[in-house]
């Protein structure tokens, strides 16, 4: 399997606010949050087809998402939504700010994951139980 280091950066989307609208249980929110952006070059390193998914790892856990293509970002970085899965990898540590770092994260990304991707109610239980 094909894997790159990338660093992760997030952030909110116009198509996560509409899908907050319907509210965070909705498939227009889920749809808007559940994948990663990564560039064209990087997509082809790692022999990327579109129904494919990828597995993001780094020190605070790692997550299974779909993805998607741009060429709105440098090889080398990698764009997430704020949400559910991105939480999986951005830490709780604050350093006295009250936010945790949503920019300039490390992380490995694997191609072609053989992992499924949880769902919504998976992840929240899975937090539930502290898996």
């Amino acid at each position: 399997m094909k894997k790159i280091d990338v660093t992760l950066i997030s952030g909110r989307t116009t198509q996560q606010g509409v899908g907050l609208e319907e509210g965070k249980t909705s498939e227009a929110y889920t749809k808007s949050v559940d994948y990663i952006e990564l560039n064209s070059s990087d997509a082809e390193k790692l022999g990327l087809k579109e129904e494919y998914l990828v597995k993001v790892s780094n020190e605070n856990g790692s997550v299974v998402l779909k993805w998607k293509k741009t060429d709105g970002l440098d090889s080398g970085i990698a764009f997430i939504p704020y949400g559910p899965w991105a939480n999986q990898l951005f830490g709780y540590e604050t350093e006295s700010t009250g936010m945790p770092w949503f920019k300039g994260i490390p992380a490995l990304i694997e191609g072609e994951s053989k992992e499924n991707m949880l769902t919504l109610q998976e992840i929240v239980e899975s937090l539930r139980s502290g898996k």
